[in-house]
């Protein structure tokens, strides 16, 4: 429901962003995103060391979930210490390697 309406926005007001750019900035971000895709990245337990790899890239159209567990799918049978880099809601195999989790965040990007 949410998608369709924010598809149904996006086509609406496409065209006139397209004439003023510059007054549509939040929704080409917005447009950019549903384009290009988000890219989850979820880590599990106390591991600053992952955080800070994720927090030095530039990833404009990345999530990030860390900190303690909750009621969620993106913990759900996540050991603790690792990281997990998701797009299109698939998640690549985890890391707790901090060299590993650059590697793959480049490749995102």
């Amino acid at each position: 429901a949410y998608r369709d309406r924010a598809e149904t926005i996006l086509g609406l007001l496409g065209p006139l962003a397209g004439e003023h750019p510059s007054a549509f900035g939040n929704l080409l971000c917005a447009l950019d995103l549903h384009a290009a895709g988000a890219t989850e990245i979820v880590i599990t337990g106390d591991r600053p060391d992952l955080t800070e790899v994720v927090h030095r890239q530039w990833l404009p159209n990345a999530v990030l979930a860390w900190g303690e567990p909750y009621d969620s799918p993106l913990w759900h049978q996540r050991p603790d210490g690792a990281a997990y880099v998701c797009q299109g809601y698939v998640c690549e195999a985890p890391t707790t390697d901090v060299d590993e989790l650059r590697d793959r965040l480049r490749n995102t990007a």
